[in-house]
């Protein structure tokens, strides 16, 4: 791992935060996880202002505790039961002991401003590789914890401070440099604790001990509550102003004097194979889909925040960014190439096997091809295009996204949006829903018109002494639209023609269907890359099968008085 840039503000009390500190209480505090206790009654201390190291075995429920703290656990989740109270406790300088405010539980009385800000070094480091390293750290700086007051140091001056470089691409970063910069982005987020999931995981000795001394020197120099989650206590011990050990035996968590800490090996047994738990799969179908839109329609009323979590202002400019990213998946080149491709292929194919495989061509065709160029061209217009391109859409733009938001999730960079206090349903669902509904539409319209132009060159060329002015009245007979321009027999179908009104209504509801079904599996819990790639075949799977249902309930009605 490659060290910060020498002459960091971090060797001095130039940087330390404005933010007061904050001492974190547990009181009776006990998590049972599916079943299983992990802590009973636990009442404790962790120093304010201190680096707390967090150890167990493997197992034992660090990384859930960690998750609790964080307040990324649903209160709402019946697999987590939480009781007790997470207490923190403001110590500004000028007045040692202010009102608390607590996480959670009734007998603390609400703050008048919104909770300390927690924040997380995720062990994957969950960066948003879209963006550069000062793009990471600017949607921290514009979502910390108080804007109304200045913010500590600029992007760029984060981004100095620990050594990042501000314009590299982060998938090329190295290790060292996805540390600075997770640690980068979370200080610039102004939180009150820092979380550290796991710092020195997969690193060598060496590596692990620049990662323990980077951050004492952010602790030195930024002040905050610190608690270390790790298994690796051996290189962190160094670092360590208090040692708690989680106990799976007596479901405790307990200070470890410091004459014992070289001790520790001793404390840490292994935990024997748990118990296999009762698979949720074992309720019935009704209940699992009605729990499973509970959850939904709750997280959608809370904005996707956990109970407790500060809600940040909305920020438009950092909505349109994601709006514009998931815009260029839906609708970006390589899907008008795809939905292109599959609009010719409709276009020569109804065009060129209508009229030349026609029964009796030769007697029937000079009395019916007026009306064979008008069906075809129904026939494009309101079923074939709409039907294969919202399809295509499904298939090809909704894996895209799926896979897109199931990384994400994956990644942790979900998690890593609500722990700055942005809703990842304004931030990641809303703009996939309004990228869906406007380029399924616009896709389809491009697949209609090259289907168009495919079917007037095939004519033409079936058709010579005709031409296409022969083929273009009697193609737009029965859906309108008799100029030339590019937009014909679709949006310059005159706002009162019911067919160009029920193609829109086709589109926009498969599109805002295949939105949220994309973004819903994408978003589960994925704890494998095979989760990731079972969400992106299960959004293939319900998107085609939503985009037939609409197809077929609304052709229902539309096609009752087909002309």
């Amino acid at each position: 791992m490659d060290s910060p840039a020498n002459g960091s503000p971090a060797e001095s009390d130039a940087g330390i935060a404005s933010s007061p500190m904050v001492a974190v209480s547990l009181r009776a505090f006990g998590v049972r996880v599916a079943g299983r206790e992990l802590l009973r009654d636990v009442t404790l201390e962790i120093p304010t202002g201190k680096i707390t190291v967090l150890v167990g075995p493997s197992g034992a429920g660090k990384s859930i505790l960690l998750r609790v703290l964080g307040g990324l656990v649903d209160l709402d989740d019946p697999a987590i039961c939480q009781s007790g109270e997470i207490v923190m406790t403001p110590q500004p300088s000028d007045d040692p002991k202010p009102a608390q405010s607590g996480l959670s539980g009734e007998e603390t009385p609400p703050p008048r401003s919104s909770p300390p800000r927690v924040g997380i070094v995720f062990q994957n480091f969950a960066l948003f590789d879209q963006w550069s390293p000062l793009d990471n750290v600017r949607l921290a700086v514009d979502h910390r914890a108080d804007r109304s007051q200045p913010p500590e140091q600029s992007a760029a001056g984060w981004l100095e401070e620990l050594g990042v470089p501000a314009q590299t691409a982060v998938g090329v970063l190295s290790g060292g440099q996805k540390q600075r910069l997770a640690i980068a982005r979370t200080l610039a987020a102004d939180p009150a604790v820092i979380l550290y999931d796991e710092p020195t995981s997969g690193l060598d000795s060496a590596s692990g001990k620049r990662v323990a001394e980077l951050i004492r020197r952010t602790q030195r120099a930024h002040r905050r509550t610190a608690i270390i989650v790790t298994h690796d206590y051996t290189t962190l011990l160094g670092i360590a102003d208090q040692v708690l050990l989680l106990d799976p035996e007596t479901k405790s968590l307990t200070a470890v004097a410091p004459e014992r800490w070289p001790l520790l090996a001793e404390s840490i047994h292994p935990l024997p194979q748990p118990r296999e738990l009762a698979s949720p799969a074992a309720a019935g179908v009704l209940a699992r889909v009605e729990a499973g839109f509970t959850r939904l329609g709750r997280a959608v009323a809370r904005g996707s925040l956990p109970e407790g979590m500060p809600r940040r202002d909305v920020r438009p400019a950092w909505v349109s960014r994601f709006f514009t990213h998931y815009l260029r998946a839906v609708c970006g080149p390589s899907a008008i190439v795809y939905l292109a491709v599959a609009g010719a292929l409709l276009g020569f194919t109804a065009t060129y096997f209508t009229i030349q495989f026609l029964p009796y061509r030769i007697y029937t065709k000079p009395l019916l091809l007026e009306d064979l160029l008008g069906a075809i061209g129904f026939a494009l217009y309101r079923i074939l295009v709409p039907v294969l391109a919202t399809i295509l859409v499904a298939a090809r733009c909704g894996a895209a996204v799926a896979a897109d938001v199931g990384v994400k999730r994956y990644g942790s960079q979900l998690e890593a949006l609500r722990t700055l206090g942005i809703s990842p349903a304004v931030y990641v669902m809303l703009p996939i829903l309004l990228a869906f509904v406007l380029g399924t539409p616009l896709l389809t319209a491009i697949a209609f018109q090259v289907a168009r132009g495919v079917s007037v060159f095939c004519f033409s060329g079936m058709h010579p002494e005709l031409g296409p002015y022969f083929w273009h009245p009697h193609f737009h007979h029965a859906i309108g639209g008799q100029g030339l321009g590019i937009f014909d027999g679709w949006f310059a179908v005159g706002w009162l023609d019911t067919g160009w009104r029920w193609v829109l209504l086709k589109t926009v509801l498969c599109g805002a269907g295949i939105g949220l079904i994309s973004y819903y599996r994408g978003s589960r819990p994925q704890r494998s890359a095979s989760d990731v790639s079972n969400s992106i075949t299960a959004t293939v799977l319900w998107a085609t099968l939503f985009v037939l249902i609409v197809h077929f309930a609304i052709s229902l009605v539309e096609f009752r008085n087909p002309v």
